[in-house]
């Protein structure tokens, strides 16, 4: 099985450009307070992204607790919609898993909410991933190995029958640790090396 991190990889995510549209739904007064504390903010919205994806708080609760803290005038709908937008997707890349997912089962083992799994999984150019280990379901964060172990046991396979793809080589580590094969990924090329 191939096991494929989103991030960098397979999508890419503009946090700064989302919270800039965000900040558009903010009284002039709130943004610069918030501005002027952006450190400090930014740490916080850290704290709860970290919360939200290992799955002890759920986007409706995210969403409210950002609302409390900056004032957002809008709905949680409109929320999801910008923070959706972010999202930049690798055409090339997803052709390739969907080649690779001829012969092979794909995955997901990567940090996502409930809200953004469900989100991806709705995407039909996402459909060659038939398994997801993600962090809010197994209620840990993929910084140990114990998240591969984990999820190889979700997705009832072997950790030595798993290959982990990721740009990040602390997280091959982990894996690599956990008992899996890794491919760092630097370019869609790099995935000729599973076919």
């Amino acid at each position: 099985m191939y096991l494929f991190d989103l991030g960098k990889v397979v999508l890419s995510y503009d946090q700064e450009a989302t919270m800039k549209k965000l900040a558009g739904s903010l009284n002039p007064l709130t943004a610069l307070l918030i501005f002027a504390k952006k450190d400090e903010f930014m740490a916080e919205f850290k704290r709860d992204t970290e919360l939200l994806e290992s799955g002890r708080m759920t986007m409706s609760q995210f969403f409210l607790r950002l609302k409390g803290k900056t004032g957002l005038d809008l709905t949680e709908e409109k929320f999801m919609e910008i923070w959706q937008s972010g999202y930049e997707y690798y055409p090339e890349v997803l052709a390739k898993i969907a080649e690779l997912s001829q012969k092979e089962k794909c995955g997901v083992a990567a940090n996502l909410s409930e809200a953004q799994e469900e989100i991806l999984r709705k995407r039909e150019d996402f459909a060659p991933f038939t398994d997801w280990a993600c962090s809010w379901k197994l209620g840990i964060l993929r910084n140990s190995p114990d998240f591969f172990l984990k999820a190889a046991e979700t997705l009832g396979v072997s950790p030595a029958d798993c290959t982990y793809i990721d740009d990040r080589e602390e997280n091959l580590a982990f894996a690599k640790e956990a008992g899996m094969k890794t491919l760092l990924y630097t370019s869609v090329s790099d995935l000729d090396k599973l076919s």
